[in-house]
């Protein structure tokens, strides 16, 4: 069933480009049901009115998706349109925060600047994704930050995937319903050995994700998939 959020957090509007997919795209008419997420709770509704557009809740949606634990991915800024791919498929896997982190292997290199232009098209990527996937919170780009500045980020459980860890996998941890996990995952050239030793002086566990050695859009989908799987039953 179709999902919009809802921009506002003191009334229910749409915009006139939720309307448009509604009356145009979606072609529902008079009576047919849809889903919205006001003030991160779902309401099933039904369409009263087009002119103007109307509609009246039925009920409220309790069963969340959400994970039972708060994910935040932290990675390493990606070249071409690697973290376009991240960010929608982190959102669907149920992902609640993201941190892009400048490391010194990063070949993209941000300024603030060009992330404030770029942050309204993620976000929009986040959008559909959440509407896709039926998350009941839209997930946030916290910051884009340095490496060194790791520190002012603290979780109940900290990782970082690193190729030349060979026994510990996060398989090997056991986690809490509602504890915090940072996940943080390099970019295409990895971590040097002072950045992945930096970590693991601010707390982060140095963790295998196999045998094999992953992209790093593929890397985060694993991880995140299976950090996702170890929430399930909390």
């Amino acid at each position: 069933m179709q999902r919009y959020f809802i921009e506002s957090t003191n009334e229910i509007t749409f915009t006139d480009e939720q309307i448009h997919h509604i009356s145009k795209v979606m072609r529902m008419n008079i009576n047919e049901q849809f889903e919205i997420v006001f003030n991160n709770k779902c309401f099933l509704v039904e369409i009263i009115s087009f002119n103007p557009f109307k509609i009246n809740i039925i009920n409220e949606i309790t069963s969340s998706p959400e994970l039972n634990v708060d994910i935040t991915l932290l990675y390493c800024l990606p070249k071409g349109d690697k973290l376009d791919l991240v960010i929608q498929k982190a959102t669907e896997i149920g992902v609640k925060n993201i941190i892009l982190v400048q490391s010194s292997r990063c070949v993209c290199k941000y300024k603030k600047e060009d992330y404030i232009k770029k942050i309204t098209r993620l976000n929009k990527i986040i959008l559909e994704a959440s509407e896709q996937s039926h998350r009941f919170i839209l997930p946030k780009i916290i910051d884009i930050i340095d490496f060194k500045d790791l520190k002012k980020y603290q979780f109940n459980h900290s990782f970082i995937a690193y190729e030349n860890e060979k026994t510990t996998s996060l398989n090997s941890f056991t986690f809490t319903k509602n504890e915090s996990i940072g996940i943080l995952i390099g970019s295409e050239g990895g971590f040097s050995i002072q950045e992945v030793k930096y970590a693991e002086e601010n707390n982060y566990k140095a963790i295998s994700l196999g045998k094999r050695i992953l992209r790093s859009e593929t890397a985060c989908i694993y991880a995140l998939s299976v950090l996702s799987f170890l929430s399930e039953d909390l």
